[in-house]
């Protein structure tokens, strides 16, 4: 089964518990911290906050593609369609990726977790960020 995949990999950074988890299967490394689901920010923010990301011993953090992003939907579940080995979501809105809508060049795509429907969204909205890397 595709979730037997995951491992979740826990770190202590100073008296904060600080979560990412591992896909085996994508060679991905996701943020899984508290802040995925209490900031609101638009797409240009998103992407600094990721390329400023400090998690762990990393710094090179990114926003996932579309494709990547819903590599972590589970279609089989809602309020969250997320896997479960993740901690943090907010089940009811939007999650920037960098993938541009092909004819908008100020428009995003992005997952929303409540049923893991990927749509688009213009660049100065303020919606949710995951960072993700790639494990080398």
């Amino acid at each position: 089964m595709r979730y037997l995949l995951l491992l979740s990999l826990l770190f202590s950074f100073a008296a904060a518990e600080i979560t990412m988890i591992k896909d085996t299967r994508t060679n991905l490394l996701w943020e899984d911290t508290p802040h995925v689901r209490e900031a609101k920010i638009t797409q240009p923010r998103a992407k600094i906050y990721c390329s400023e990301l400090r998690l762990g011993d990393f710094q090179d953090w990114r926003l996932p593609t579309i494709q990547e992003l819903l590599t972590i939907v589970d279609y089989e579940r809602t309020s969250p369609a997320l896997l479960k080995v993740f901690n943090y979501v907010e089940d009811e809105s939007f999650y920037w990726t960098q993938t541009v809508v092909a004819d908008e060049s100020d428009a995003y795509w992005g997952v929303n977790f409540k049923r893991g429907a990927s749509s688009k969204a213009s660049e100065y909205y303020d919606r949710y960020v995951r960072c993700v890397r790639s494990i080398k």
